[in-house]
């Protein structure tokens, strides 16, 4: 009888819990269609345009070349040491100091590098962002960046590449140096004649 008990009582839990579990709990947003205003530029052409964003690239590359010309010249006096027959304990002494040396270097060269970069990459995106509210746009995206489904953004979007290099330095003129943004540009200029 005690067995009957639990066992009415398990079920009718249970049964309460499944009949819970059939309502949702909470209430479910309906899908609303929503328009999004859509822009879209190239960063490699605002980078080529941008200075700092340009001189970060090219204090990266000469790091590099720095740092490699640092690794064959210790190579250079380790191997001279070598050749003159120093003892084993002070080329192994020398081998370490060196490496010591290239890898303080290689650090400092690289948090340089790395603040260049991205000094130069919050600047675009303060200029994308200022670019983004003068034109209404809800989204902006590196229209190189796009793997999938660019085509809509082309053709629906607004190409801000100009407007991101002109709100960076006023001065500035676009690059165009193949990557892409021509079509788009033109487009662009259509809707400024009255194409749109």
């Amino acid at each position: 009888m005690m067995k009957s008990r639990i066992f009415t009582g398990a079920c009718a839990a249970l049964l309460v819990a499944v009949s819970g579990l059939s309502t949702p709990a909470f209430a479910q947003k309906s899908a609303q269609q929503t328009s999004v205003k859509i822009g879209y530029f190239n960063l490699a052409l605002v980078k080529a345009s941008y200075p700092e964003a340009a001189g970060s690239e090219l204090l990266r590359t000469q790091a590099e070349n720095q740092l490699r010309r640092d690794v064959e010249e210790g190579n250079k006096r380790l191997q001279k040491a070598q050749e003159e027959k120093k003892p084993k304990e002070e080329l192994e002494k020398m081998a370490r100091d060196l490496q010591t040396e290239i890898n303080a270097k290689q650090q400092a060269l690289i948090q340089l590098v790395q603040t260049q970069a991205a000094i130069a990459t919050q600047n675009i995106a303060q200029a994308v962002n200022m670019v983004a509210k003068e034109k209404s746009l809800d989204l902006v995206v590196d229209g190189a960046g796009v793997f999938a489904g660019g085509d809509k953004i082309v053709n629906n979007g607004e190409d801000i590449t100009e407007a991101v290099v002109k709100k960076l330095s006023p001065t500035a003129k676009l690059t165009t140096g193949g990557g892409g943004g021509g079509a788009s540009q033109d487009k662009d200029k259509d809707k400024d004649k009255g194409g749109k």
